[in-house]
């Protein structure tokens, strides 16, 4: 007769058993153990793998893309550079501060058609560093 040691409500408690069933609770307990392993093994946890420093591609991302939208954005900072800086500050005001050509043709005091005709030379400066 063995004695084998087995969990009940969270207390240990030994019991005897047979030397044949103890082989075979030893061999069940082992056997457990492997899955349990295995299993561990196989989910480990994201925030783990990240906390060690994996890094995980992004499936969504593709590179090249952003590589292109990179060379664009460089390209409009040297084209926005070459401007004046009457035309800086035109682009200010319709792209960044959001004022309607109108409100801007007023506060200049020309008509607006002037501004319109501002901003299309302004694109068509620009528009020239994207062909």
């Amino acid at each position: 007769m063995k004695k084998i040691k087995y969990e009940i409500n969270g207390t240990f408690v030994e019991i005897e058993v047979s030397d044949e069933f103890a082989r075979q609770y030893e061999q069940i307990e082992t056997e457990e153990k492997r899955v349990n392993r295995k299993e561990t093994r196989r989910h480990q946890s994201l925030e783990t793998l990240i906390e060690s420093g994996f890094q995980i591609a992004d499936q969504e991302s593709d590179i090249e893309e952003k590589t292109f939208h990179n060379d664009d954005i460089r390209q409009l900072r040297y084209a926005l550079e070459t401007l004046t800086v009457d035309q800086k500050w035109l682009i200010e005001q319709v792209y960044f501060l959001d004022r309607k050509q109108s409100e801007i043709a007023a506060e200049l005091g020309i008509n607006p058609v002037a501004v319109w005709n501002r901003l299309q030379k302004i694109y068509n400066k620009i528009k020239k560093f994207f062909q």
